[in-house]
């Protein structure tokens, strides 16, 4: 089902090759008809947020954590697209300290307001976390390369290589 749907909203998304995720994030928006922004920011260690997908009336923002690998940033990344594509919707997840971190120049109790104290769901993450697996498939790279695993099996590899920390 997740598949389908990732599938159905980045047909006629021209993958560049190489892949490169800025390129990938234009020609996305381009097909979305809405622009896409991506914003490194330095994210506390204590932080549990990694990313953060932004939606206004006519643009994509996505923030992802700078101080982390380059494959982490991109997993972020592709997780906030998931998110997107898969039309999830919500109050953010965003506490006042979080705030001052993504908007530092704007009121982090306004910002909290806005977001509220709601997350998505364990099974919208769920969902996105599987949506990343299924970008990384569709735009020609694994995770974990030279390996022959099934999709879920290399997203639990990947998602351990990650929270240890190793750059492949």
């Amino acid at each position: 089902m997740v598949r389908g749907r990732i599938t159905a909203a980045i047909e006629g998304v021209e993958i560049p090759r190489p892949f490169d995720i800025e390129e990938f994030a234009r020609r996305l928006g381009e097909h979305r008809g809405r622009p896409i922004h991506l914003f490194a920011v330095e994210l506390p260690p204590a932080n549990d947020v990694r990313g953060l997908w932004l939606a206004t009336g006519t643009e994509d923002f996505v923030f992802h954590e700078l101080g982390t690998s380059k494959l982490h940033q991109e997993n972020t990344i592709l997780h906030e697209f998931a998110h997107m594509l898969l039309d999830h919707r919500g109050n953010g997840h965003l506490d006042e300290e979080q705030a001052r971190v993504f908007f530092p120049d704007l009121d982090p109790g306004a910002v909290r307001d806005v977001f509220g104290r709601s997350a998505y769901s364990s099974a919208l993450e769920r969902e996105a976390e599987f949506g990343a697996a299924v970008l990384w498939e569709l735009v020609g790279r694994r995770l974990v390369p030279e390996r022959r695993l099934d999709l879920a099996s290399a997203a639990v590899v990947d998602r351990f290589d990650e929270v240890l920390g190793g750059t492949r």
